[in-house]
């Protein structure tokens, strides 16, 4: 049976305890600057092997774990529904165009064909932000749509209109 428990790091950040199916135990240190940090416990609850990731590193990593990027035979009937389709996040940095812009004055879903499905902030998740939310920095915006769109969605939110 797995689980999972989350504690409070103060100063830090998050703790997250995993247990697997066949008694196996990791845990995932999520820090308030981004940066993640994943260790492998032994029996005795020491870390046999870890490994530190940033913000961007762990994000992928995590959604090759989730099977977004490959799917298992398994998932055959979803992937097939969400063939072309792709989610991705982006922070918005202070230089950001859009900051103390309302979502719905900024016409993104008509110029870019994708779609803002939550906003973080913080610890905040805002699922399907309606037309007024006003975008501030360091909001983290869930994107979904098809890829090669992703670069004109990123030309809106970065000051370098280049989707760089």
């Amino acid at each position: 049976m797995f689980f999972f428990s989350e504690s409070d790091l103060p100063g830090i950040g998050k703790k997250i305890n995993c247990g697997t199916h066949s008694n196996e135990k990791a845990v995932i240190i999520l820090h308030h600057d981004g940066k993640r940090e994943l260790y492998i416990m032994n029996k005795d609850n020491e870390p046999m092997a870890g490994i530190s990731l940033l913000d961007e590193e762990a994000r992928r990593f995590g959604a090759f774990l989730s099977g977004s990027v490959f799917k298992p035979k398994a998932l055959e009937n979803l992937e097939t529904a969400m063939e072309g389709i792709r989610i991705d996040w982006f922070k918005l940095e202070s230089d950001s165009p859009v900051i103390g812009k309302r979502l719905g004055g900024l016409g993104i879903r008509k110029k870019t064909q994708l779609s803002i499905i939550a906003i973080l902030k913080g610890e905040t998740f805002i699922p399907n932000p309606s037309s007024d939310y006003i975008f501030q920095e360091g909001d983290t915006c869930v994107v979904i749509g098809k890829p090669e769109k992703f670069n004109d969605f990123l030309s809106i939110i970065r000051k370098d209109s280049h989707g760089t």
